[in-house]
């Protein structure tokens, strides 16, 4: 009885934190949008803020649904409190210094970096 106790206690705690936010992707990111808006992106565990150049703040709270990687590429899936759903890859294998974030549909909403902006081609190694 107390093993079966312990036991269903350690699943419950470990989907509670397997919803969080990958240390991947958590903290500052520098964004640009499809426009060349700039925004500054910052993810918690369990928060996306987004402030862009505009003075225009918009803060969710998310869960993280999906990982996949492939190759040492990695793309995570978060569901926002609002109902939409992002995605943000690392296309570049083991560099999680800039990537993407999208939609679920794959339409590229910004361009990340941890250190600067970066260009749609620096992302995908075209450069």
């Amino acid at each position: 009885m107390r093993r079966t106790l312990f036991l269903n206690l350690f699943v419950i705690a470990l989907l509670f934190t397997s919803c969080e936010g990958s240390e991947v992707y958590r903290g500052k990111w520098k964004a640009l949008n499809a426009e060349g808006l700039k925004s500054e992106i910052e993810f918690t565990a369990d928060k996306m803020t987004i402030h862009n150049e505009d003075g225009d703040l918009g803060s969710w709270e998310y869960s993280q649904n999906s990982v996949h990687l492939e190759n040492g590429k990695k793309e995570y899936g978060i569901q926002l409190d609002n109902g939409l759903a992002y995605r943000i890859l690392f296309p570049i294998s083991d560099n999680q210094e800039r990537g993407v974030v999208t939609d679920q549909n794959g339409q590229i909403i910004f361009i990340i970096g941890r250190s600067k902006y970066y260009s749609y081609e620096e992302v995908f190694g075209l450069n």
